[in-house]
C-alpha cells in the first residue's frame, strides 16, 4: 500500500489524478474511491481534458460491494433504519418489553462503532452495568440478524477482508485509488492493506496513521484568504448572497463557487436566494421525513398525541379546524378537541383521531375488523392508510414506508407501534443527485473537493466542529491509540484533535476563500474562531444592491411612522406603549387570541364589580372548576371591590381586586393557575398597574393610607404576599415608575409611534410589520 501525506491543497489529488491517467492511457480499469459527496467532482476533475475510459468511481461501501460479488458472497443488506428496529428487538426483554427509539439509536451508534474497529461482543471492555447491557444487546443483535439472512453494512466490510485474507482473490481493477479522507478507520486499514496484495493501492490521507510511513509527502501552498465580520447573521448572509450573484454576473460558473455554512444555518441562505434569484442548492442528506410523502405520513402518525395547526392542516378535512387553531394559537389534544367541538366539527375530529390509532389502541375503527389470517391487523392498518393518501398510493416511495412499518411492526404495537414507525422514517436515507448550481454544503459534505470560490461563512467559534465526545457506554481512558487498535482488539480514542485538520482543510477548499461571520446575534455577542479568523478583519466591504428589494425604487413595505390617535390611557397601556409604541399601536387592528378560561373568569368577575351569591352560582356554572375554590375563598372575594378603577394624576389604573381596612390597601391581581410562587412575585412586579397604585395612595394619601399589600393570586390556589412584606414608603424604585408614569403618559398624548427592536420582537404578534430594511 503506497501512501501519500500532505496538507489540505497540497496537490495529493492532482498527484493521484495523474497516476490514475497513467493507467488509464494504458486501457487499464482504476477503481477511485472517495466519499459519496465527492463523486461528481472527480468525474468533473478527470474529464477536464475530454472523455476517459476505464475509470469508476465507487464509495467505501460499494468497493465492498464489489469485491464480494465477484466471488458471489453478497447477502441480503440490512439498511440503517432495519439495524435501529433489529437493535430495538434485541433491547426487548422481561424488564424492557418495549424500548424507545432513542435508545434503540443509542445502542446502534455503540454496535456500529464496535462492528467498525472490528470489535466482537465478547472483546467490550466490561467495566459497568450498561457496557454489560451493551455486549447482551449486542449479541443478540448478531443473533437475530443471523437468522433474518441479512448483513448489515460493516458485515460487508468484514465479509470483505476475510475474502481477502482466505487466498488469491481475482480483482477487477488494476490500480485502485482511496483519496478525500481526512482519516481511515481501523478495518479500512487492515482491508486497503489486504488488497494491496493483490493490486497496487494508492491512500492519501494529511496525517500518516500511527505505525505507516509516507511515501511521497507533499508540503502545503498559500492559499489566500479574505477574512471579513458583519455586524449580525442577516447582514452577513444578504452580503455573501450580493457577492455570489456579482461573481455569477463576472462569468464565474456557478460549479466553481460554493458556500460552506453550519447546518443550522443553511435553511436561511436557501429561503433568501430566491430573493436573489440564485441557483443555490442544497447538498445536505434527506431522509425520508424530508419528503412530500414522508412529511405527510409523519405528520398523521404524531397527529393523535400532540395535534398543532400544521399536522391538522396537512389533512384537507381537518384543514378548517388547523386553521381555527393556527388563528387562536391552540395547540395540543384537550385544546383541539374543545375548538372541534365549538366549530362543530367534533365527530370528524373523533372519527380521524380514531382512524389514526392502529389496531391495539383504544378506540380503532379496526378493531375487531376480520382480516386474513396471514395479515396483522396492525399492518393491514399501515397498509391501509398509505393507500388512503393520493400522495402516497402511487409513490415510488410506497414500498420503502411500508416496509420501515414491517420493521416497527416487530417491535411494538398500539401508540408504540405509531411512534416507532414516525422514528424509522427518520433514519431512512434517500438517495438523491442534486442539480447543477452553486452548492451550499455542510464542513463534511465539502471535505475532499475543491472549487475556485468558497464563501466559508458563520466562522464563529464552535460553529465548526467534529463533534469529538465521550462515549456513552466506553469511556476514554478504556480505549487504546489507533496504532495499538490496529494490532489487536479494542476501541481507537476518540479524543484526537480531530477540530485542528477539520479548520485547516476547510481554509483551503478553493482557490480563493472568503471567510466571514457575525459579531453578535439575537442570543447575543458572537467569538471569532481563532483558528479561521485571527486578528480584527474588516467589516463586509460594500456590494451594489443585487435583488429588487434592494433597488431604490422597489423598497418594500415602510410603516408610516407618524401620530396616531391613541384614546385615554390606562397605566398599563402606558407600560406596553414604553415598550414598542408601534406594537401597542398596530395591535389594536390585530384580532387577539381567544383567552384561556381562567383569564376568561377573571374577566366576568371584574365585570361583577361585587361578588354576591346569585354571581357565584353563575360562575360557577360557567366555570364549575372554580366553584369549589370559590366557595372556600368566597369571604374574602365578597368584601373585594372588582374590577377597581383608581383615577389619579391624569391616569388610571385598573386593578383585580381591592381591599381597604383602615389604613391599609390590600391590592389583588389573579394570575394562572398553578403558578410557581416565584413567577407569580415576578409577574407582578414586571406589571405597572399595582405598583403605581400603591406609589399614589401612599404619596397622595400618606396620613389615610400606611401601607398597601400587593397580591399574587393564583386561580385555585392562595394569594402570595409580592415582595414578602407591605410597602409603608416610597423608596426609589416607586418613585421612578410614577415619574416614569408621567413622562411616557406625556409621549403617549403626543401620538407618536415609533418601533423599538429588541428581545420581544420574537414574541410579537405584530411580526415584521414595522420592519425597514436598510441596505448599502
Amino acid at each position: 500500500m503506497h501512501l501519500l501525506v500532505g496538507p489540505p491543497a497540497s496537490g495529493k489529488t492532482t498527484r493521484l489524478l495523474e497516476l490514475a491517467q497513467s493507467f488509464l492511457q494504458q486501457r487499464q480499469r482504476v477503481w477511485w474511491v472517495c466519499l459519496p459527496a465527492q463523486k461528481a467532482y472527480v468525474y468533473r476533475r478527470a474529464t477536464q481534458k475530454g472523455a476517459v475510459l476505464g475509470l469508476e468511481v465507487l464509495s467505501s461501501q460499494q468497493l465492498y460491494y464489489r469485491l464480494l460479488a465477484a466471488s458471489y458472497g453478497l447477502k441480503p443488506i440490512l439498511t440503517g433504519p432495519g439495524r435501529v428496529a433489529l437493535v430495538g428487538e434485541a433491547l426487548q426483554n422481561s424488564e424492557n418489553p418495549i424500548p424507545k427509539p432513542g435508545e434503540a439509536r443509542l445502542f446502534a451508534r455503540a454496535i456500529a462503532e464496535a462492528k467498525r474497529n472490528g470489535v466482537k461482543p465478547e472483546e467490550i471492555p466490561n467495566q459497568s452495568p450498561e457496557t454489560r447491557r451493551l455486549r447482551q444487546v449486542y449479541a443478540r443483535y448478531e443473533e437475530l440478524k443471523t437468522t433474518l439472512g441479512r448483513w448489515d453494512y460493516d458485515d460487508f466490510r468484514q465479509g470483505a477482508l476475510e475474502l481477502l485474507a482466505q487466498g488469491p482473490v481475482r480483482l477487477e481493477p488494476d490500480l485502485v485509488v482511496v483519496d478525500g479522507f481526512r482519516e481511515l478507520g481501523v478495518q479500512e486499514l487492515r482491508l486497503l492493506r489486504a488488497l494491496s496484495r493483490y493490486v497496487p493501492v494508492w491512500v492519501s490521507l494529511p496525517e500518516a496513521p500511527p505505525g505507516l510511513a509516507p511515501d511521497e509527502t507533499l508540503e502545503s501552498r498559500p492559499i489566500p484568504a479574505q477574512v471579513y465580520r458583519a455586524q449580525n447573521p442577516v447582514s452577513e448572509a444578504r452580503w455573501v448572497l450580493r457577492a455570489i450573484k456579482r461573481d455569477l454576473a463576472q462569468g464565474l460558473a456557478a460549479l466553481d463557487v460554493a458556500v460552506v455554512a453550519p447546518e443550522s444555518r443553511i435553511p436561511a441562505l436557501l429561503t433568501l436566494a430566491d430573493e436573489y434569484g440564485l441557483p443555490l442548492v442544497d447538498y445536505r442528506l434527506r431522509t425520508a421525513a424530508d419528503t412530500p410523502e414522508g412529511r405527510l405520513l409523519l405528520e398523521l402518525l404524531e397527529l393523535p398525541d400532540y395535534p398543532t395547526p400544521t399536522r391538522l392542516m396537512a389533512v384537507p378535512d381537518l384543514a378548517p379546524l388547523g386553521r381555527a387553531a393556527l388563528e387562536r394559537g391552540l395547540v395540543g389534544l384537550e385544546a383541539t378537541t374543545r375548538l372541534a367541538a365549538e366549530l362543530g366539527m367534533q365527530d370528524l375530529w373523533a372519527a380521524w383521531l380514531s382512524r389514526l390509532k392502529p389496531p391495539g389502541e383504544t378506540g380503532s375503527l379496526f378493531e375487531g375488523r376480520g382480516l386474513d389470517a396471514g395479515t396483522h391487523p396492525a399492518l393491514a392498518w399501515a397498509e391501509e392508510l398509505l393507500d388512503s393518501l393520493p400522495e402516497v398510493r402511487h409513490s415510488p416511495r410506497r414500498a420503502s414506508l411500508l416496509e420501515r412499518a414491517y420493521e416497527a411492526h416487530r417491535i411494538a404495537l398500539g401508540p408504540d407501534f405509531r411512534h416507532w414507525w414516525a422514528a424509522l422514517l427518520a433514519e431512512t436515507y434517500e438517495a438523491q443527485r442534486p442539480p447543477g448550481g452553486v452548492a451550499v454544503l455542510t464542513p463534511n459534505l465539502a471535505s475532499g473537493q475543491r472549487w475556485k470560490k468558497l464563501y466559508l461563512t458563520y466562522a464563529v467559534e464552535g460553529a465548526y466542529s467534529t463533534g469529538e465526545q465521550e462515549d456513552y457506554f466506553v469511556p476514554e481512558e478504556s480505549r487504546v491509540g489507533l496504532e495499538q487498535a490496529l494490532q489487536a482488539a479494542g476501541l481507537p480514542k476518540r479524543f484526537l484533535g480531530r477540530d485542528r485538520l477539520l479548520l485547516q482543510e476547510l481554509k483551503t477548499r478553493a482557490d480563493e476563500v472568503i471567510i466571514t461571520y457575525p459579531e453578535a446575534s439575537q442570543e447575543g455577542p458572537l467569538e471569532p474562531e481563532p483558528m479561521l479568523v485571527g486578528g480584527a478583519p474588516p467589516y463586509l466591504p460594500k456590494l451594489p444592491p443585487a435583488s429588487r428589494l434592494e433597488l431604490a425604487q422597489q423598497r418594500g413595505y415602510r410603516a408610516p411612522l407618524g401620530r396616531a390617535s391613541l384614546g385615554a390611557p390606562r397605566v398599563e397601556d402606558l407600560r406596553r406603549y414604553r415598550e414598542c409604541g408601534f406594537q401597542f399601536w398596530a395591535w389594536q387592528f390585530i384580532r387577539e387570541g381567544s383567552w384561556e378560561w381562567w383569564q376568561q373568569w377573571a374577566h366576568e368577575l371584574r365585570e361583577a364589580e361585587k361578588l354576591v351569591p346569585a354571581r357565584l352560582e353563575a360562575l360557577a356554572r360557567q366555570f364549575p372548576q372554580t366553584e369549589g375554590w370559590m366557595r372556600h375563598h368566597y369571604a374574602l372575594l365578597s368584601e373585594l371591590s372588582l374590577g377597581f378603577r383608581l383615577n389619579g394624576a391624569g391616569l388610571e389604573a385598573r386593578l383585580d381586586g381591592v381591599l381597604r381596612k383602615g389604613g391599609e390597601v390590600h391590592i389583588y391581581r389573579f394570575v394562572a393557575p398553578e403558578t410557581p410562587a416565584e413567577k407569580a412575585d415576578q409577574q407582578v412586579r414586571e406589571r405597572w398597574s399595582e405598583r403605581w397604585a400603591a406609589g399614589y395612595l401612599l404619596s397622595t394619601f400618606p396620613k389615610r393610607v400606611q401601607r398597601v399589600y400587593l397580591w399574587a393570586w393564583p386561580v385555585l390556589g392562595d394569594p402570595l404576599l409580592v415582595y414578602g412584606k407591605p410597602i409603608e414608603r416610597l423608596w426609589g424604585a416607586l418613585e421612578n415608575l410614577l415619574a416614569k408614569a408621567q413622562e411616557t403618559y406625556a409621549q403617549y398624548k403626543t401620538g407618536v409611534v415609533e418601533p423599538n427592536p429588541g428581545f420581544r420582537c420574537r414574541s410579537c404578534g405584530v411580526r415584521d410589520v414595522c420592519r425597514e430594511a436598510q441596505y448599502s
